[in-house]
């Protein structure tokens, strides 16, 4: 019989669990909710993915691929560039004939009127399986250059400046032929430009391609096989070697330290804030990596000790994408990480001294994703209120089962969780638009303000179905800061700039990524929400291999610029960071 301390015990969750349920509906009535609709088709996108499912079950066809956002035209607008996915038959006859809608996309954004389709135009025509996507200059011309990650051979568009691009993935070096997955932009080394690191899947190719099946007899039927069970393919780190050519470094910088494993999402960021980018990887049925720099040209993977490796049962789970981002105000970067059906969703609280905590359950994202499959996801703060709100998209990698038993959704619902300030997120899904209230196949996504209208939109890849392009109409006072990033001694992206915004009523922390979500990359602006009536008193730029910058800017900019070298320089030591 249960103890009367136990019984307490019980009793005193069940009202704290209520008060919070009642306090989060309480707010929610009394405040305009987080909105979006869909418009994609009526801006002209009309990009659909095409990976058709073939008898066998190919697993890559279930994958799915990225996109991003990219200014590539300089015109101060963001611009959409789509990865396509491949028939079977197709990759098997690189050579028939291929129709436009078949190839990876790039949609020029007009002035947020109308988008037009210039994959043609500007060289960007591309037949293979394309899953990741990121974006960077790296040749510093100020114009970003576009390197795709795919199920055959990568490739890497050099953007030269006058609306065209070339395929140049074989003269730097970077083509390799595989499995690939995730990638992502990053000065590793701090010399001032973008090193690449390349996420690997598992290796095996057309050729080298095995088939599975479950259930027996006339439940018998073909599924994805299993990747714990498939050979794992090593990651490549590039570096950038100045002169148009990289160099793969994985071996010197201890990247092959451990036995491969299979890798999807990735993000670069400085977790431990001592000016070195790190990498985190979600890897998929074996445990996440943690890379962490150690200024000397060396990684070491951390993963387990700083608590990021697995959950907090000490399981390992299905990671496909990852959001970073300070979800509780506390200055350091957090860590979600998208995982398998019938698993939770993973949240790692950064707690300081390179150790995270899983408070997924404490925040009230363990009960929502246990039934779904996650893969894109991103934290950005939809209605400006100063707090990180979730995205997560939901769809399965497997459409027949062996017995109604094992049935499980193919299609299902998106989520979109509110920060409430940075205790816990609540689930707002219902109200947040009819997207979320219907089933997709969702997969990679990113984050762009892409018609200046002070509220953050996102675009979604949904598997062998149409691109969906989300507009947040969400009614607001608080107003949204876009700040763009520009280097002259580090990289001319910004990339892996640490961004401390600080005003009247609190200080934000935000990151320049590489890349984002799965598959995905996010615009390359820094959004930051900020409250009606709050004023913005500084921002402080803590560049990659440079020295701290503070800007004081004007309280009426809405999007802001700033340029190394034009802020006040201040001692690392006056604002808390190593040198």
């Amino acid at each position: 019989m249960p103890s009367l301390r136990y019984i307490r015990f019980i009793l005193n969750n069940i009202l704290v669990l209520s008060s919070l349920i009642w306090n989060d509906s309480l707010a929610l009535a009394q405040e305009k909710p987080i909105q979006f609709s869909e418009i994609a088709l009526s801006l002209g996108i009309e990009f659909q993915h095409h990976s058709p499912l073939t008898a066998e079950r190919h697993l890559h066809s279930f994958l799915g691929s990225g996109l991003g956002w990219l200014d590539y035209d300089l015109d101060g607008w963001d611009d959409l560039y789509c990865c396509q996915g491949a028939s079977w038959e197709s990759l098997l006859n690189p050579g028939g004939a291929r129709d436009l809608k078949e190839s990876n996309a790039l949609y020029r954004n007009q002035s947020s009127v109308r988008f037009s389709n210039v994959t043609r135009d500007t060289g960007l025509m591309e037949f293979g399986y394309s899953m990741g996507v990121a974006f960077g200059d790296f040749d510093n011309d100020g114009f970003p250059d576009i390197y795709v990650n795919n199920f055959g051979v990568n490739q890497l568009f050099w953007n030269l400046g006058d609306g065209t691009f070339a395929e140049v993935g074989t003269e730097a070096g970077v083509n390799a032929a595989g499995f690939g997955s995730g990638c992502t932009w990053a000065d590793y080394d701090n010399d001032g430009d973008l090193d690449l690191f390349v996420v690997n899947y598992l290796k095996l190719d057309l050729k080298n391609y095995p088939v599975c099946d479950a259930g027996s007899g006339s439940q018998k039927v073909a599924v994805g096989c299993h990747p714990r069970y498939l050979p794992a393919e090593y990651d490549i780190l590039y570096e950038n070697q100045s002169d148009g050519t990289f160099l793969d470094v994985s071996q010197k910088v201890g990247l092959r330290a451990e036995p491969a494993r299979q890798g999807l999402g990735i993000v670069a960021v400085d977790f431990n804030q001592d000016g070195w980018i790190d990498f985190y990887l979600a890897n998929d049925e074996v445990p996440n990596q943690l890379w962490i720099n150690d200024g000397t040209g060396g990684f070491t993977d951390q993963s387990l000790i700083s608590g990021t490796a697995v959950n907090r049962g000490g399981q390992w789970e299905a990671g496909m994408g990852i959001a970073a981002g300070d979800i509780d105000g506390d200055l350091t970067s957090d860590l979600f990480v998208t995982n398998f059906y019938k698993e939770t969703n993973t949240l790692y609280r950064n707690e300081g001294a390179l150790f995270f905590l899983d408070v997924t359950n404490e925040f009230g994202l363990a009960a929502p994703s246990q039934f779904k499959l996650g893969f894109g996801t991103n934290l950005f703060d939809a209605d400006n209120d100063g707090w990180l709100d979730l995205f997560v998209a939901n769809g399965h990698i497997k459409d027949l089962f062996p017995s109604v038993n094992e049935r499980e959704p193919f299609q299902q619902k998106p989520q979109f969780f509110k920060n409430r300030n940075g205790k816990r997120f609540q689930d707002v899904s219902e109200t947040a638009g009819n997207y979320f209230s219907e089933t997709h196949l969702g997969r990679g996504s990113a984050v762009s303000d892409f018609n200046h209208d002070g509220l953050a939109d996102i675009a979604i890849q949904q598997l062998d179905t149409p691109l969906i392009l989300l507009k947040n109409n969400t009614h607001t006072a608080n107003r949204l800061v876009s700040i763009r990033l520009i280097g002259r001694e580090s990289n001319r992206s910004g990339i892996g700039a640490r961004v401390e915004i600080r005003t009247d009523q609190r200080r934000f922390l935000q990151t320049r990524m590489g890349s984002s979500s799965y598959l995905s990359s996010d615009a390359a602006e820094i959004y930051q929400g900020m409250v009606a009536g709050s004023k913005m008193e500084e921002v402080v730029i803590y560049w990659p291999g440079g020295g701290p910058e503070v800007w004081h800017p004007d309280q009426s900019a809405a999007r802001l610029t700033l340029i190394q070298g034009t802020g006040v320089k201040v001692p690392a030591a006056s604002v808390g960071v190593a040198e």
